[in-house]
């Protein structure tokens, strides 16, 4: 298959396999590692914003996404594994190899490797792929939502609170569904028809000025921007609430939006046809993604502890 002359997998010059680098057609897993015959395979998605004036890249938020990797490997009950300190040094590693200065996204993965059966813990591999990617123009524009027919995973099946690959047929089979449909995501209910989130990220909305977002109990991932979101709401003074959210409060909504490492915040400016508000990015929205982007870029003073920057003396940052 040709390449197209724009495909990020071009400016990538080496990945990361066990804390090995590789070109990216070298890196290779066996076809019957548990982690692709049955779904043993967590991951994390990360972003790196470039600071031109400081000339630096800065990994947002990146120890508190290394520990959800680990929640999600205990949880899937792997075995042994790297600690954070060495999932750190990889990282920050393979970032510094590609020479990136410019928007980046990390896929860091731990999967287990080589033969086993369903319930192999052993040996647990990882890997990371890092390449640019810049911000989608739906940051500014919004898309349109579908209320998707499919239902959120719970708990006690396969607990979305694990980024575990295997969930991920859930938001598939949502997110082809609102596609096929010609919408540009979807929001995906609980099984007791509440709001859960959308297929790779989560759902705030205001109404008379209080934004909203359902509980880390409705079947969610704990999500790191949604926890940046919330923490940066209350330093400005943004009165918000965590609860469960009813379909129709979606419809009646003055603003919504999707969040997620991958989305950023994404105004959402209809759902299932009906306009969100005036049918355009809201000012609670806006505001928030000003914040959002002083802080990932090393705007802000605020939250240095949420910022890596790579290419700076690491000894500097930990200090």
């Amino acid at each position: 298959m040709k390449i197209p002359a724009d495909d990020p997998r071009l400016k990538i010059k080496s990945v990361t396999i066990n804390g090995e680098r590789m070109p990216f057609e070298d890196a290779k897993i066996s076809i019957m590692a548990p982690g692709l015959t049955f779904a043993a395979n967590v991951f994390e998605g990360l972003r790196a914003y470039w600071n031109e004036e400081k000339q630096e890249l800065f990994v947002f938020r990146m120890d508190d996404h290394l520990k959800r990797l680990l929640d999600s490997m205990k949880l899937l009950r792997f075995g042994e594994h790297p600690s954070i300190d060495i999932l750190r040094e990889h990282l920050l590693e393979d970032i510094r190899a590609n020479g990136y200065k410019e928007d980046i996204y990390i896929r860091l993965q731990a999967f287990v490797d080589e033969w086993g059966n369903m319930t192999a813990k052993d040996p647990v591999s990882t890997s990371i792929v890092s390449y640019p990617r810049p911000r989608t123009d739906a940051f500014l524009t919004g898309r349109n939502f579908a209320v998707s027919s499919w239902r959120r995973l719970d708990d006690n099946a396969s607990p979305p609170r694990a980024k575990a690959a295997g969930n991920y047929v859930n938001s598939r089979l949502a997110g082809m569904e609102a596609k096929e449909s010609g919408y540009g995501g979807a929001i995906i209910l609980t099984a007791a028809g509440k709001v859960s989130e959308g297929p790779g990220g989560c759902i705030f909305l205001t109404r008379n000025g209080v934004l909203i977002t359902p509980g880390v109990t409705s079947g969610i991932l704990e999500s790191i921007t949604r926890d940046s979101i919330l923490r940066m709401a209350a330093e400005a003074g943004q009165g918000a609430e965590t609860r469960d959210v009813d379909r129709t409060e979606l419809y009646i909504a003055d603003e919504i939006f999707y969040c997620g490492t991958g989305q950023e915040i994404t105004p959402i400016v209809s759902v299932d046809r009906v306009p969100v508000g005036d049918g355009m990015p809201g000012k609670i929205t806006k505001a928030l993604q000003a914040l959002y982007d002083n802080q990932v870029r090393d705007i802000a003073p605020e939250h240095q502890d949420w910022r890596t920057p790579v290419y700076r003396n690491q000894e500097d940052y930990l200090t």
